[in-house]
């Protein structure tokens, strides 16, 4: 009869489990400052940046398929904006060694900050890679993208980023 108890209880607690709805991805709305080892050597510190121009902040890992499919799009418009738009990315728990390679392999020539234990993927409530934030002048956080990103949506987002009263 105990057993018939526990499982009645056990099987109600998986019922509540299951009809509790997860609560939709809400991402901070503020650039959270953070600092840490860039690839190459060295500190980041996004204070610097932030007040500069728009930052997009690039989440990923290399053994992140999709994160791939999108490093040479980030790198061609991180040339093609510079100076108007910082890119800066953040390494999510990666050996140095497979981040470098990875660097290497795609010609990244934007700052890569290194997340050994993903603090930084954690206070951005990051909950895939790759995940990327369009930060705006004043520290907010405009838009973030989950996935990997096309040219024609990294289009899209720097060009809302970058018209005139899109700083709001």
């Amino acid at each position: 009869m105990r057993r018939i108890g526990l499982l009645g209880v056990g099987l109600l607690l998986v019922g509540v489990a299951l009809a509790t709805p997860v609560p939709p991805y809400r991402p901070p709305s503020e650039a959270i400052p953070f600092s840490g080892p860039l690839l190459g050597g060295g500190r980041f510190d996004l204070k610097a940046y932030l007040g500069q121009t728009p930052l997009v902040l690039n989440f990923w890992a290399s053994w992140c398929g999709p994160c791939h499919r999108e490093a040479e799009v980030l790198e061609r418009f991180f040339r093609e904006f510079a100076g108007r738009v910082a890119f800066v990315s953040v390494n999510v728990q990666d050996p140095s060694e497979s981040a470098r390679a990875f660097v290497e392999r795609y010609g990244l020539s934007f700052p890569v900050v290194q997340d050994g234990g993903a603090d930084v993927a954690w206070a951005y409530r990051v909950t895939g890679l790759p995940t990327t934030f369009f930060i705006d002048t004043g520290g907010r956080i405009r838009f973030v993208h989950q996935g990997p990103l096309l040219a024609e949506q990294l289009a899209r987002y720097l060009e809302r980023l970058l018209e005139p009263g899109g700083e709001r």
